[in-house]
């Protein structure tokens, strides 16, 4: 268009000398600098753009793949961690025999997802697999890698890579301790997982179908590159003959474990090193050379100049033999080229452009019906088809342009989606955790709660269990209402008693047509009801409700809210058998208490003041609700070693001689004994073993001091010298509520302040007149 809008008029040529062929000639070398300065001009500013998609690009591959990979071995850790739970719970897991059937069983789910063998080695050195290996004479599972690892960070770890003694092939294993619920370790469980199955996620990921992707370790070892030869053998950050030094030079930004872009010479050419951590035990990387998006911006550049060599060869065919006759019909030619000069200056976008040459191509037309020379009459028509076709390209490249934009759209959309599905599996992982971890039962449901309201979206979400025939509102997140907390769902008539009765999920899309629904917020428009059910039996109802308007069945978010439902059904087992077992100790601890009272002449008002005292305590310590409930049970039972001190001493109205009194002194170690070693009976155990202990380290049977001191140990401590002063004994009267305060405050010379932890004594000084009350209360009248 440049050079028909710049050609003289008829007058123009008449004023200056030059001929039409030197100008026609002048025209056509600027049309050709122009177009080389155009194409030049076009190359670096598509270099630019080009090479920020590809960058672009890169990054997004490979943190997709590092975040795929990621997800894999997070599977694989809480898969092993289940699996050795439940090996731990079976009847047979101390005997390899009877384990090899159920590991092949485990390994024929389990191969799919790369794993080549399950395996436990076992603490007493026996060994078993899914393959039925006989390992060779002298093995010893306790000293490998992955049997140390496990039991080094007691729970589930990825091991670092090795070659596997059965079939030599690369794989790391993932391997957690085996414990019964009693507490022994029976071995470690395990899976081998291949790396040519990883190694295959990893090279087969490719920018515009180039480039080579890597996996190292945290020492930087390959274990998954287009090399096979590298793989355990070469380290990125070690120069070697196959890792040129340029690499490992550049590649040590992998180490610190954070995402990145990097360029760098490899194999005799640039190329961009990309790279990010894939969870905590692995780095992915590519490396893309420059070349890929140079020959992509040199193949535009040279369409680019080819298409302005063809127009100005065409412009030279057409021009050069007719330019004599052109002379007379110049002046129309140049009313054109002013035309396209209007039209085209003012164009927004190359879809305006494109219509526009259109425009220009028939008004074109029009001209060569003016024109007398045949020549020019073929010049203009010629000309005409050409922007004909330059139109109908620009039209066609507009169509691509919005194409490439809508594709760009779908890309974010789907990273966006992948966005969110990778923010829900790290909510569902941080629900796992909570599940499994330790802390009391009350927040980690409320936690759990929150977890899934957020990560699933959720108007509401509400965890209930079964009690007293019916489901009773553990924990609530959401509702706008802590009322409901107070509600229990009955189990017939209710959509989630229907889900607890057939054990199976309820997803009520439109909750106005469901004749069981009962409203709990008349915002719900959506509400799945999923039956946590342990080994066959429902024992609660995780509730999630939607706002706006009816949700539709989500398969996905099902098998995202399954595994937490399974995993809730447990902890609510776990619970409801916590709370049979203590039931069952508070009744043993009552049984006890009355052995003791029988034994060594005190009273159960003594027993009963112990326990009042030292829930006093814990309270205004902020303990738990559970730590009050087990302190006032336990502390009862803090004599009950005296059963083994013989009535003549206990009842002795004398002084005690030293061989008697060292007899004494033994009953705290009797009593810990007599309790025995169940888990749910630690704190009775502490407070039979410490409460003869003092602060400054004077008291018996061990001599601590201090924090060294329990706090139940403490607590019952100044409960039993309290109320020993305030108690009548065969050897001594009782005190007044004054004097006892006095002696405890400031000491007698027996017992003294420093006796006490400041906590404590600071609790005396505020609470003693509630210790009175209790003592007044409860006293033999």
């Amino acid at each position: 268009m440049a050079f028909l809008s710049s050609l003289p008029s008829q007058k123009e040529e008449k004023d200056d000398g030059t001929s039409l062929s030197r100008k026609m000639a002048i025209l056509l070398a600027g049309f050709l600098v122009v177009t080389l300065a155009l194409t030049a001009g076009s190359y670096s500013l598509t270099a630019r753009s080009v090479r920020a998609r590809v960058e672009e690009a890169g990054r997004s591959i490979v943190s997709e793949t590092a975040l795929t990979i990621e997800e894999y071995f997070s599977k694989l850790l809480s898969l092993t961690s289940g699996l050795a739970v439940s090996v731990a719970a079976l009847p047979e897991s101390g005997s390899p025999a009877a384990l090899a059937g159920l590991f092949g069983r485990f390994l024929e789910s389990a191969r799919i997802q790369g794993v080549q063998n399950v395996f436990m080695g076992f603490e007493t050195g026996g060994f078993t697999d899914a393959t039925l290996w006989v390992p060779p004479g002298g093995y010893d599972p306790r000293i490998r890698s992955w049997y140390v690892e496990a039991l080094k960070k007691e729970s589930a770890v990825v091991t670092s890579p090795y070659r596997d003694l059965i079939t030599g092939e690369l794989i790391v294993s993932v391997t957690a301790p085996v414990i019964t619920p009693s507490g022994e370790l029976l071995g470690v469980f395990g899976l081998d997982v291949n790396m040519a199955h990883v190694r295959e996620k990893v090279v087969s990921r490719k920018v515009f179908g180039e480039g080579d992707g890597f996996l190292v370790d945290r020492k930087g070892f390959f274990l998954a590159s287009p090399f096979p030869e590298w793989d355990l053998s070469e380290s990125i950050v070690i120069p070697s003959a196959a890792v040129p030094s340029s690499l490992s030079t550049s590649a040590k930004a992998l180490l610190l474990r954070e995402p990145g872009t990097a360029l760098i010479p490899f194999r005799g050419e640039s190329a961009m090193l990309f790279h990010s951590p894939a969870g905590e035990h692995f780095t992915l990387g590519m490396i893309l050379p420059e070349r890929v998006f140079r020959r992509f911006v040199q193949d535009i550049a040279a369409l680019h100049l080819f298409g302005g060599f063809v127009i100005l060869l065409l412009a030279s065919v057409l021009l050069f033999p007719t330019v004599l006759g052109l002379r007379l019909s110049f002046a129309s030619l140049s009313a054109v080229a002013d035309g396209i000069a209007e039209r085209l200056s003012g164009n927004r976008d190359i879809t305006e452009t494109a219509f526009n040459v259109q425009v220009l191509g028939a008004e074109i037309g029009e001209a060569v019906e003016d024109s007398r020379v045949t020549e020019f009459r073929r010049f203009l028509r010629s000309l005409e088809n050409a922007l004909k076709i330059i139109g109908r390209q620009g039209e066609e490249i507009a169509a691509l342009t919005e194409e490439a934009l809508a594709i760009q759209d779908n890309l974010t959309d789907v990273n966006r989606e992948l966005t969110e599905r990778q923010k829900i599996w790290r909510n569902t992982l941080n629900v796992m955790e909570t599940v499994s971890g330790t802390g009391e039962s009350g927040g980690k449901l409320q936690r759990i709660a929150e977890s899934i309201r957020e990560s699933t979206g959720a108007f509401g979400v509400l965890l209930a269990h079964h009690r007293d025939g019916a489901l009773r509102n553990l924990a609530i997140s959401g509702y706008r209402s802590a009322a409901l907390l107070d509600f229990a769902i009955p189990l017939e008539g209710s959509v989630a008693g229907r889900a607890f009765r057939e054990k199976r999920p309820v997803w009520v899309e439109n909750v106005s047509l469901e004749p069981e629904y009962g409203m709990v917020h008349p915002e719900v428009a959506t509400e799945v009801e999923i039956p946590l059910v342990h080994r066959g039996r429902s024992v609660g109802v995780l509730e999630v409700a939607f706002a706006g308007e009816g949700r539709p069945r989500d398969d996905e978010l099902m098998e995202t809210l399954m595994p937490v439902a399974s995993a809730l059904a447990g902890l609510f087992d776990v619970e409801d058998a916590r709370r049979e077992i203590k039931e069952s100790y508070r009744y043993l601890a009552e049984k006890l208490q009355s052995v003791t009272e029988i034994h060594h002449l005190e009273t159960a008002d003594h027993m009963d003041r112990i326990g009042a005292y030292s829930r006093l305590a814990a309270e205004a310590l902020g303990k738990s609700r559970e730590e009050q409930d087990d302190i006032e049970i336990f502390s009862r039972l803090h004599d009950i070693g005296k059963l083994r001190v013989p009535m003549s001493i206990l009842g002795k109205a004398g002084p005690l001689t030293g061989e008697e009194m060292a007899l004494v002194r033994n009953h705290p170690r009797w009593g810990a004994e007599l309790i025995g070693g169940a888990e749910w009976l630690a704190a009775a155990r502490r407070i039979c073993m410490t409460h003869h202990e003092k602060w400054d380290g004077s008291g018996y049977p061990l001599g601590l001091s201090g924090e060294e001191i329990p706090w139940e140990g403490q607590v019952v401590a100044l409960a039993d010298v309290y109320d020993a002063l305030r108690s009548r004994r065969v050897y001594k009267d009782s005190m007044s509520h004054e004097e006892a305060v006095r002696i405890i405050l400031s000491g007698d010379g027996r017992t003294e302040p420093g006796h006490f932890g400041p906590e404590i004594i600071e609790f005396f000084r505020k609470f003693h007149g509630e210790m009175d009350r209790i003592f007044e209360s409860r006293r033999v009248r």
